[in-house]
Formats: structure tokens, sequence, C-alpha cells
């Protein structure tokens, strides 16, 4: 049966909203991922663990990672912007990102926006609020660029006040709005939600929430002395199974008006633990790639210039020669040339030519693996961000 041509009067009926398709025309559709294998470009993703388990701590650093195009847990990500919510205890989160910022440089460029006050995800007006800022967020992070491509909801149950966790009722009107918000403005919404203390890779709560979600990452407990464990419990349409670990190293932000320091925490990647089902690990190039920028954005702030290239447009970079310098401070390539004692002085040299080549080579590898990814842009000894203020794409 043909289809009725579009001038055809319904007498009150309205157009199907289904669309039937044959198998043997079907096409792929417009699928795509924002970290392959791990978050679908368009959706609904969890962030699930107990308490004290370091779950803010890990979704700020994979914000991070999507701002610079970075891969998380090893999967390859596509460079986009962030705003991430902080719905639960904001004052903290801002003390995580100055320490992530102190750690791992800035970022140039604006891609990531913090929102310190808790929508109401229950409530109509609150949404649709929040739908109106995300919307002007996207339309600013576009004109400088760059795509709005996830927001991070930390936590859910301070975005749900006086909602049932346990009910249909409450939390799925709850979900369909996420659902919603991430398919109208085309990006990824990762919720960061509790578990309890002995329910395993469980989230609290509604089980829908875990049958409809399109990713789910569970933290386990972690142990004294021991390194916490991330597991990929559900990766629609990927590979779900693997794990990954991690720790909690404590850095100094400062001194507060008693002189008491101001401390906070980052992640330290670890190998998961024994028995576990190890995910991929990063190439070299990647692993490289990741110091470099830490490097980058340490020059950034001390030493950025203007950069007058084509394509530039006046942003602000550094000089190559400053990024090398620093890339080796902070343990790009061997730290030091294994010299025997006992080596004359030809041998010295030439062990010592050899690490100074090496650091070169290790440099380099990392660099061009930031370039072919467009996380950095270069042109006549400089290098930029891409959408950074003042440039192009």
């Amino acid at each position: 049966m043909s289809e009725a041509p579009d001038n055809v009067l319904h007498f009150g009926r309205k157009p199907a909203r289904f669309k039937r398709e044959l198998f043997n025309s079907l096409d792929l559709g417009d699928f795509r991922w924002l970290a392959k294998g791990l978050w679908p470009e368009v959706g609904v993703c969890f962030l699930g663990g107990p308490s004290g388990s370091g779950k803010s701590f890990l979704s700020l650093q994979w914000a991070t990672q999507i701002c610079r195009g970075f891969p998380v847990l090893g999967f390859k990500s596509k460079r986009a912007g962030v705003v991430y919510i902080g719905a639960e205890d904001a004052g903290g989160i801002r003390l995580r990102m100055v320490g992530l910022r102190q750690e791992s440089g800035r970022l140039e460029g604006d891609h990531l926006e913090l929102i310190g006050q808790a929508p109401d995800l229950t409530d109509e007006d609150d949404v649709a609020d929040l739908r109106e800022v995300l919307e002007q967020s996207q339309a600013e992070m576009a004109e400088r660029g760059i795509r709005l491509g996830l927001v991070v909801i930390d936590t859910m149950s301070a975005a749900t006040p006086g909602a049932d966790e346990n009910t249909a009722k409450d939390m799925g009107p709850v979900l369909k709005s996420l659902q919603d918000l991430a398919s109208d403005l085309r990006l990824l919404v990762l919720m960061v939600a509790h578990t309890g203390h002995t329910e395993g890779h469980r989230l609290r709560g509604w089980s829908g929430l875990r049958a409809n979600a399109d990713g789910l990452i569970m933290l386990d407990e972690r142990q004294s002395g021991a390194p916490g464990k991330i597991t990929v419990v559900k990766a629609k349409n990927g590979q779900d199974g693997q794990t990954f670990g991690y720790d909690l190293r404590t850095i100094s932000l400062g001194f507060d008006e008693d002189g008491d320091p101001i401390t906070t925490c980052i992640i330290e990647e670890r190998d998961p633990p024994a028995g576990s089902k190890a995910g991929r690990k990063p190439t070299k190039a990647e692993a490289t790639g990741k110091l470099i920028m830490t490097a980058f954005g340490r020059v950034l702030e001390d030493r950025a210039c203007t950069i007058d290239a084509p394509g530039a447009n006046g942003v602000k970079g550094v000089k190559i020669d400053d990024l090398r310098t620093m890339a080796y401070q902070i343990g790009v390539g061997p730290t030091d040339p294994e010299v025997p004692a006992d080596a004359d002085e030809a041998e010295k040299r030439r062990l010592t030519r050899k690490w100074r080549d090496q650091r070169k080579a290790d440099f380099q590898r990392g660099l061009e693996f930031l370039l072919q990814n467009q996380t950095l842009r270069t042109e006549h000894g400089f290098l930029w961000e891409p959408g950074a203020k003042g440039g192009t794409e």
C-alpha cells in the first residue's frame, strides 16, 4: 500500500507517529558515541557507588577528559563541552575543581561550566528552567566552536528531593524528563547516584533506572590500602564487564584563615584488583598525551602567549619549547639517563644522548597523538586548543 500524499485530509485523525521500515532497506541510523564503546552521544547513563567511593572525583576527571577529547577509561572520546551540576555539596565540588585544575592545568576555552544549585527534577517548572539554562550554554559553546556534549548531575538524590527512590511512580517521570532533555539537546546526561554499602552493582532505588539506562558504571566500596574498583556494568551497544582500578591522592590547595591546610583529592589510575577482568589500557601515546596536556595547562597558566598565526585568530596558547620543558619536568620520557657508575666518558656521552633522544621521541609521539585527535593545533612553533577564545575549530 502506497503512502497517502501530504495533501490528503485525515478528518479527525492526526498523522501516525509510528513509521514502518523494511528489513532490506534499513540503514545504520544516526547512532554515535561520546566515548566509543562506553557512552552514547545521546542518552542517559549512571555512575553509582557507595558514599566515600570517589564518585564526584571520578566524574569531574571524566568531564575534563571529555573537554579535551581524551579517552575515558581507555575508551576514545569526542571532544565536547560539559555542564556539571553540583546538586550535592557545591562547595566541595568547587574545591575538587580547583584541585583538578591545579594538578592537570587549566582548560582553555571555557568548555566546562558549573551550576552550583540543585534542580528539582520532579518539578516541571524546574526542569523547564534547567533546560533553558542548558540551551543557553549550548548556544554560547557553539559560538566558541564546541558542542555541548555532556551534562553531569551530582547526585540523583539531591536532584530529586522528596521523591520515593523506590517507586516507578516517582522515578519514572524523572527518568523520562532526563531522556527528553538528552534527546532534544542531543547530549549525554550522566547521573551520579548512591548505592547501599551491601548492594553490590545495584543503584539505590527503583530497578527501572538500570533497566532503562544507556550505560551504568559502578564503584565498589573502597577498602583501606587497596585500589578502588570501577566496573562497566552496562554499556548499551558496547562491551560491559570491564574493570579498572583507581586511587585517591590528597593534595594541598593552601591554608584557611586559621592557618589550617585546605586539601582535596585527585584520581590516580591503578591496575584493577586481582582477579578482575581488566579493561583496555591506554597506549603509550595516549598516556604521554595526557601528561602533555597537564603540562600545557600549567604553561598556559604561567607563560601563555597570544598567537597570531593562520587559524588561531589571537587565541592564547604556548610555545612548543616551553611545553616540552614542562612535559619533561612532570615525567614525559625517562627521568634520568641510566649510566653505570663505572662507565667511561665516551659511554656516558652515548647513554646521555640516547636518553635525550628517547625523551624527544616520547614527547613527539604524545604530541602527534594530540594533534591527530585535534586536541591541540600547531603553527610556527606554537600550540593552542581548538575552540579557545578567539580561535576557530
